[in-house]
């Protein structure tokens, strides 16, 4: 693989470390030494081996002559945030900013040491999530500083730091490498909040006795996507296996994946590799298109199991999903479970299997969803919380805007704002359901029953 992306729900957050190396350890032994889920080359160095401003580890300022830059400051690691007051933080970091308020950064300061097309490593945040980027030198993926700042702008960063690169850009996600030889200065290392730890003497074993192999659909060249061309198949799967597989491991859940960032599997290597890693269950995730090359009128989310009856578990955790998606308010087709014994990722896998349609890419309306970071968080939280409800997992509500806002998600703003000017609803609690008596009063605002 050349480039990893990966995206931490704040929420999930132990802890985020800058580990100091001074450029005595490999990502290998950094990995096996600090035992973070989420590992990243930081930041530059002098020739003398001191860091280039600014780097502040632990309370400490390790660079010789402090400035003044945007970067990150934390102290724990939840509450990292994008500023250039470093002082009152543990924790700081600044090298080049390329987003910042949510806008691209015109001219990116950096020096002609850091420009060209190179491997690429950034932090940055997305909605209520830490992001983390990392690029292989010498890749079809190497970038040059404004192209990396321009993938991640259209990603829906909000800010961003572009890190040391070249031949220092390396990262472990989870497991998924991209390896360089260099030993690099420090190192950012991330920490989620464990649950179902295993005792010490067993801390080099999975912490949960559940696994789910998450299965991200087709993979880069694959054609599908919306008739204008604005939302391709395959980048939504993968973000979504980003996006539900922080929200399992903060819950205790170990991740398999069928496939890295860059590979693009056959459907019986998938079930290979779910069978290898014996889950409890497999999750396929896809959206789905009608007939035809333009645009369609269906809509909603389907799930796919291979066979009946209802009570098998492959039925029982398509059921607990759609529960879930229900509770969350996504709109559902009018038979959201169905079967099909020819899909190949469900017929040849061994463990309890669904495949996920989450709406019709080829409906104009579902698409905007589709490419709504909100929305995509939504469907994350609700497909993380079938699950663990089907494993027996106590799910915990992840805190947040959702809940707290009187605001609309994006995605509904506009018709929300339609709806209230004209009477229809009075305004208040729009991420709420609606109960059958609210419904009624609605249907009479919309002389629908008369």
């Amino acid at each position: 693989m050349s480039k990893l992306i990966t995206y931490v729900p704040l929420s999930s957050v132990e802890r985020i470390e800058l580990r100091v190396t001074n450029c005595r350890k490999t990502l290998s032994q950094v990995k096996a030494e600090t035992k973070a889920h989420y590992v990243l080359n930081g930041g530059m160095w002098n020739p003398d081996g001191t860091p280039c401003p600014l780097l502040k580890a632990g309370g400490v300022m390790r660079s010789g002559t402090p400035w003044r830059a945007s970067g990150y400051a934390w102290d724990k690691g939840p509450d990292i945030h994008m500023t250039s007051e470093y002082e009152g933080a543990d924790n700081f970091i600044a090298v080049t900013a390329i987003i910042a308020s949510g806008k691209p950064v015109d001219k990116p300061s950096y020096g002609s040491a850091q420009g060209g097309k190179r491997g690429r490593s950034a932090i940055g945040l997305r909605g209520g999530s830490l992001a983390l980027y990392c690029s292989g030198d010498g890749t079809g993926d190497a970038a040059t500083p404004e192209t990396l700042r321009d993938e991640l702008a259209g990603l829906g960063w909000s800010s961003a730091v572009m890190l040391d690169g070249g031949g220092s850009s390396q990262c472990d996600f989870g497991g998924e490498r991209i390896t360089a030889s260099r030993k690099v200065h420090n190192w950012i290392c991330v920490y989620l909040k464990q649950a179902g730890q295993a005792p010490p003497e067993q801390e080099d074993k999975p912490m949960s006795k559940h696994t789910v192999c998450l299965d991200p659909g087709h993979g880069p060249g694959n054609v599908n996507g919306s008739p204008d061309g604005t939302y391709k198949e395959w980048e939504f799967t993968w973000d979504m296996a980003q996006r539900v597989k922080p929200l399992l491991e903060a819950h205790g859940v170990g991740v398999v994946l069928t496939k890295t960032a860059d590979n693009y599997p056959g459907l019986t290597e998938r079930a290979n590799i779910s069978n290898k890693a014996k889950p409890d269950c497999f999750v396929s995730i896809h959206t789905n298109a009608g007939q035809g090359k333009g645009w369609s009128s269906g809509s909603g989310l389907e799930i796919y199991t291979s066979a009946g009856p209802m009570t098998a578990q492959r039925n029982v955790l398509a059921s607990k999903l759609v529960n879930a998606f229900h509770a969350a308010g996504v709109a559902l087709r009018s038979e959201p479970i169905k079967h099909n014994i020819e899909l190949t990722v469900l017929a040849k896998t061994d463990a309890p299997a669904c495949l996920i349609e989450y709406g019709f890419h080829t409906n104009k309306t579902d698409v905007e969803y589709l490419k709504d970071t909100k929305y995509r968080d939504k469907l994350a939280e609700a497909t993380a919380n079938g699950i663990c409800e089907f494993l027996g997992v106590a799910w915990q509500a992840e805190p947040g805007e959702d809940n707290a806002e009187d605001t609309p998600d994006s995605w509904a703003a506009e018709a929300w704002g339609k709806a209230k000017d004209k009477g229809v609803l009075d305004g208040t609690r729009p991420r709420d359901n609606m109960t059958r008596q609210e419904l009624a009063v609605v249907l009479e605002r919309l002389n629908l029953l008369s």
